[in-house]
């Protein structure tokens, strides 16, 4: 049976909760979409798709000595900001200020460590971000207005990382993340 996985790690910040309300609530009458679950907040360094057991394995045992440790740093959530821009945006996101290269020297070692898979290295450039929404719809003026006032809001600091391989389970009432055990 296969899985749907990918690379990544959960964000769990004290006082985040309130602070996503927040921004839910201001932009709550200007976009459209759904909103990511709390417990789903996390950073993706490589979504992989539909993987069959042993290929899983396969994954497993190539990335096992960066897994499943909680690895001392510091990220800062800073900021919201839109892919591909605040004009025309598809992905609302908070931005990860990673002052150490933390998250992309990862980023670099699963890259190059699945690619002895035959995994394929990504073309685009990693750009650490926490999704919240992918948007379906905007008022345009108001969501710039709205995303100008969250610039610089902090959403707090993780002083932890620990990479996972994650299962995302497609349900009719959106993803649910789940970190799997070996």
């Amino acid at each position: 049976m296969k899985k749907r996985i990918f690379i990544g790690s959960f964000v769990r910040i004290d006082g985040l909760e309130e602070k996503y309300e927040k921004v839910k609530k201001d932009f709550d009458k200007y976009i459209l979409g759904r909103w990511a679950p709390l417990e789903n907040l996390h950073i993706t360094y490589k979504f992989i798709g539909e993987t069959d057991k042993e290929k899983i394995e396969d994954i497993y045992q190539i990335l096992k000595s960066e897994l499943n440790k909680k690895i001392k740093t510091e990220i800062v959530l800073k900021g919201l900001k839109a892919f591909p821009n605040i004009y025309f945006p598809k992905i609302l996101y908070i931005s990860v200020e990673d002052k150490k290269n933390f998250l992309r020297d990862y980023h670099k070692i699963i890259e190059d460590k699945l690619s002895l898979l035959g995994f394929p290295k990504s073309q685009q450039n990693f750009i650490p971000h926490i999704t919240l929404m992918r948007i379906k719809k905007f008022r345009k003026n108001k969501f710039i207005q709205t995303i100008k006032k969250f610039d610089n809001f902090n959403f707090g600091i993780q002083t932890k990382i620990e990479i996972n391989i994650i299962e995302s389970i497609l349900l009719p009432s959106g993803a649910k993340y789940k970190k799997l055990e070996f």
